[in-house]
């Protein structure tokens, strides 16, 4: 069976508790480095990304690149089951540890946060 992969795992555990000895204690820590959406959506988002994280860490992956392209696409789905409104609207979600980022995005739409170790920039375009 491959080795899954976690981008917060450790061979050492830095924790005392019963928790999965691999899965540091900050590993869904939540850090809003930039926003310019509104609080309740911020946190709605910020909720998602960290299910999304929970779930593909559950299913194991083999690759860094992996993971992220997971996390990316269940949160991508997950916003758009939260409304048929928010399902019509064109989410563009970028999902890693070190990236670059130059777009044209719609005003107050733009959320860069951590959830962990992995970073997400989330933000919307006209089309």
């Amino acid at each position: 069976m491959p080795a899954s992969f976690s981008p917060d795992s450790s061979s050492k555990s830095s924790s005392t508790s019963s928790e999965d000895p691999r899965v540091k204690p900050r590993h869904l820590e939540i850090r809003i480095l930039y926003n310019d959406y509104d609080s309740n959506w911020q946190k709605k988002v910020v909720l998602l990304a960290k299910d999304a994280i929970q779930t593909v860490m559950e299913k194991g992956v083999e690759t860094e690149e992996a993971y992220y392209q997971k996390v990316a696409a269940l949160l991508k789905e997950m916003l758009g089951a939260t409304s048929e409104e928010e399902k019509t609207k064109k989410w563009n979600i970028i999902v890693g540890n070190d990236f670059n980022v130059h777009a044209e995005a719609v005003k107050d739409t733009i959320l860069f946060f951590a959830v962990g170790d992995v970073k997400f920039v989330i933000y919307r375009t006209l089309n």
